[in-house]
């Protein structure tokens, strides 16, 4: 994936984490006309979270008044979560007195028309409780962690109320600083060897500098704030790659060779003909000498 690709998701993820902060009551769908209130939802830890993170969230459905029922009775109310081991707890609360809790473990729990059927000029509601811990996912992704649906046998899929948060996979973040801080190492080297060279890397190091700084900023910052730590990765890859292309093309100082005295050496390879002085001759006494005594012994052995 390219880095403009990748800085365009980082703004597709703040876009879609701001949309997700939102506690959204649908009416879109005329068939219903249950309502939630926002004053009524209560989050313990709102926000992002990391997979395995407890999360817990209560929400109260208000039924209608002025009807001939509080609810149809051949209609069904669907709760559906996308937390793992999800539990359900709630209470059909009529006239201000609340029943027996009902209680569930399942992602998608049906409550009957029948069961929450009554008469006329009754105020009803429903006290909905669920728990559950965040799912593992392989990269940031936004789920409905609670889901309230009047299936009334319409057509009508808008819910009654939705909320949905992001889920984050630290672990692929913290692998992918460390990939970073790796890379960013072996630029460093290698601009520090070919400065060794005579070469100008200046513009190198400011972006090593530059990415240093970046990196530092995202392996700082919450894995909560995942946007903020995505934007941060994106501008360090972008200044590492930035680096690693002025880089090659920061041009090789030329580096002259030590000369070798005398005129043996020429075009930096030594002369190899060299001259051999000659042996000296015999001294011209020490000739004479030797015939002298040559003649001596032969007059010698002649007598």
């Amino acid at each position: 994936m390219s880095i403009q690709a990748g800085q365009r998701r980082t703004v597709l993820l703040a876009v879609f984490l701001s949309m997700s902060l939102i506690l959204t009551a649908s009416a879109a769908c005329p068939e219903t006309k249950l309502k939630v209130l926002p004053s009524e939802v209560t989050i313990e830890n709102p926000g992002a979270l990391t997979p395995g993170t407890a999360f817990v969230m209560s929400v109260r459905v208000d039924f209608p008044e002025k009807e001939n029922t509080t609810y149809p009775e051949t209609s069904q109310l669907e709760l559906t979560s996308g937390l793992d081991n999800p539990l359900w707890t709630w209470n059909i609360v009529r006239n201000g007195v609340k029943k027996d809790e009902t209680e569930e473990r399942k992602s998608r729990v049906i409550l009957s028309g029948d069961v929450l059927s009554w008469p006329a000029n009754v105020t009803e509601s429903l006290e909905i409780h669920l728990y559950g811990t965040a799912p593992s996912v392989m990269e940031p992704k936004r789920l409905p962690l609670l889901r309230i649906l009047d299936v009334t046998g319409t057509n009508c899929n808008d819910p009654v109320y939705q909320y949905s948060a992001w889920v984050l996979n630290t672990t692929i973040t913290h692998d992918r600083i460390s990939g970073l801080y790796t890379e960013l190492a072996r630029l460093r080297s290698d601009a520090t060897e070919k400065s060794r060279t005579g070469a100008n890397t200046s513009g190198v190091m400011e972006k090593i500098d530059e990415a240093q700084r970046s990196l530092d900023t995202a392996n700082s910052t919450p894995a909560f704030e995942f946007v903020s730590v995505a934007l941060a990765l994106n501008k360090t890859e972008s200044a590492i790659a930035d680096g690693r292309r002025l880089l090659e093309n920061v041009p090789v100082s030329e580096t002259t060779l030590p000369q070798q005295d005398g005129a043996a050496v020429k075009n930096g390879s030594p002369d190899t003909h060299q001259q051999i002085p000659a042996s000296p001759e015999p001294a011209p006494v020490l000739t004479g000498i030797v015939a002298c005594l040559g003649a001596a012994l032969l007059m010698r052995r002649v007598r």
